[in-house]
């Protein structure tokens, strides 16, 4: 009997040692992923600042080119 309990308390300590072992590596992989993520995402954000910055610039000048032909082409009625 006494054999039985000990084999059963190592079984339980392996089993529980394992889920252990499995949970850690679990957090460490999506902490890994977490960090690897809110990289890109800033270096997605910085790229997009810089696309509106210059779609904005780009607005800016259609905007005045249309402005310019509409003074030198008026219109007829």
């Amino acid at each position: 009997m006494d054999e039985l309990i000990r084999q059963g308390l190592q079984l339980m300590a392996l089993g529980m040692g394992t889920v252990f072992l499995f949970l850690s590596l679990l957090i460490a992989v999506i902490s890994l992923t977490s960090r690897i993520i809110q990289k890109f995402e800033l270096k997605t954000e910085q790229a997009a600042e810089t696309m509106t910055s210059k779609h904005d610039d780009l607005v800016e000048v259609i905007s005045a080119a249309v402005q310019q032909y509409r003074l030198d082409h008026p219109r007829r009625k």
